[in-house]
């Protein structure tokens, strides 16, 4: 028991993201508008129009304003590859958490408004899943915050084609998970805020739920 309340606190000790990631010009709002934008402008009825009337159309068939939209449209072609930036933040702050070295897939799906991203690892004790999800949740929406939800799972280290873990969260409730209290609050609170959970810690079989993880790092 003292080993595993040991291993607990590791991870929650070292659950802080990483320095030095780099900052999205975008909030998870702004980012929204831009997709629309984006989809928006490639419609043949836009198309169809001047093109100095497309933006005064778009902002008001959305209901926006038309001077936050010309703002937001330049802040996202500045941006860069946001996708890029996202993955990139998301692999250096989980490689700061105890998660290092058992990172799976790491992914940010930003071709819609709503923006995912996928957190997979690999876990080797089941008492620590609640701990493991919650700071993988609130670190991904830390790193990559123009993304809606983080979809998280976890593989089982000694069979990595078998799923011990998987489960949704909005990146709002992920943002209200502090990494520094996830030992005393992922089961009892943390939890909670998840959705569509699936844990073998719960009795929940998972056999169906197939796939394969491979770890980052050493």
């Amino acid at each position: 028991m003292a080993s595993a309340r040991f291993a607990l606190l590791l991870i929650a000790a070292s659950a802080v993201p990483a320095l030095g990631s780099e900052p999205l010009p975008l909030s998870r709002d702004e980012f929204k508008m831009y997709r629309h934008y984006k989809v928006a402008i490639e419609d043949p009825r836009v198309q169809k129009m001047k093109p100095e009337s497309r933006n005064a159309a778009i902002a008001k068939d959305a209901k926006y304003k038309l001077k936050d939209l010309v703002a937001v449209i330049a802040k996202g072609d500045e941006a860069g590859d946001l996708k890029a930036i996202c993955e990139k933040n998301l692999k250096e702050a989980l490689e700061g958490t105890d998660l290092k070295g058992r990172l799976g897939k790491l992914e940010a799906d930003l071709t819609e408004e709503h923006g995912v991203a996928y957190v997979q690892w690999m876990n080797e004790k089941q008492e620590a899943l609640p701990i493991e999800a919650s700071v993988a949740a609130a670190t991904a929406v830390a790193a990559c915050p123009v993304v809606s939800t983080v979809q998280v799972w976890a593989m089982d280290k000694a069979n990595p084609k078998a799923r011990v873990f998987q489960g949704l969260i909005g990146a709002s409730s992920a943002a209200n998970i502090k990494v520094d209290k996830a030992k005393d609050f992922a089961v009892t609170r943390y939890m909670r805020l998840f959705e569509k959970v699936k844990s073998v810690s719960n009795g929940d079989d998972l056999s169906g739920e197939l796939g394969e993880a491979k770890a980052t790092g050493p």
